[in-house]
């Protein structure tokens, strides 16, 4: 059978096997090899591919890249749910390991104020468009538009993650892929998925979880 994905109609094998190789195979391999090529550069790399994929195919709602498609009552959503996931985080911290609990901002400050400017930019951004718009749109065939594509964005994203070899990094982010996912699926909107995204990104560096989300921990 075949399905659309993308500029042509592809055989539903074929997505299959794209999928499979980009958002699995790709970060099994690189876990295994462990290759000079930083991650953020791989990373990089296959988010030109994929956005060079969107940006020609004639079916991709270019809006969604750019569309701030949100009101107060998201803006509130996001609010409340960041101050409890904070809170539940940092008592979690606090009750495992004391101190590092702001151990990144105690320690080095400068730094910490770098990560929470440039990994925004550098790690949300590719990835939203990764995982979100590409994978959405290119796999809409496979898994409609429902809890189904969002389940499958969140376990791509999340296994994404296994080349920072710990346990930690896959359930921290099993639980905001679900949320990424479900914000870009609700709301349209490329940017605001990814101004959630950051902020927890920053929250989890902020809170001392950083070392489980960055090679060479």
């Amino acid at each position: 059978m075949a399905v659309r994905g993308g500029l042509l109609t592809l055989p539903r094998p074929v997505l299959v096997a794209e999928l499979g190789l980009i958002f699995f195979g790709l970060p099994a391999l690189y876990a295994w090899l462990r290759p000079p090529m930083h991650v953020l550069a791989v990373l990089w790399v296959v988010t030109g591919c994929c956005l060079v994929s969107l940006l020609f195919d004639p079916t991709f709602d270019r809006r969604r890249l750019g569309r701030w498609r949100v009101g107060a009552g998201e803006l509130r959503r996001l609010a409340v749910r960041l101050v409890i996931v904070g809170l539940v985080l940092a008592g979690i911290v606090f009750a495992v390991a004391p101190d590092r609990l702001f151990d990144f901002p105690r320690a080095r400050p400068a730094l910490w104020a770098l990560v929470m400017v440039f990994y925004p930019l550098l790690s949300v951004v590719p990835q939203g468009i990764t995982y979100r718009a590409f994978f959405f749109h290119r796999y809409r065939s496979l898994f409609g538009d429902g809890p189904l594509m969002i389940a499958a964005s969140a376990i791509a994203f999340c296994f994404g993650h296994v080349v920072f070899g710990n346990a930690v990094a896959l359930v921290l982010t099993a639980a905001g892929g679900l949320m990424f996912a479900r914000t870009y699926a609700r709301t349209g909107s490329l940017p605001f998925s990814c101004l959630e995204h950051a902020l927890y990104g920053c929250l989890a560096f902020t809170l001392g979880l950083g070392r489980y989300l960055y090679l060479g921990s």
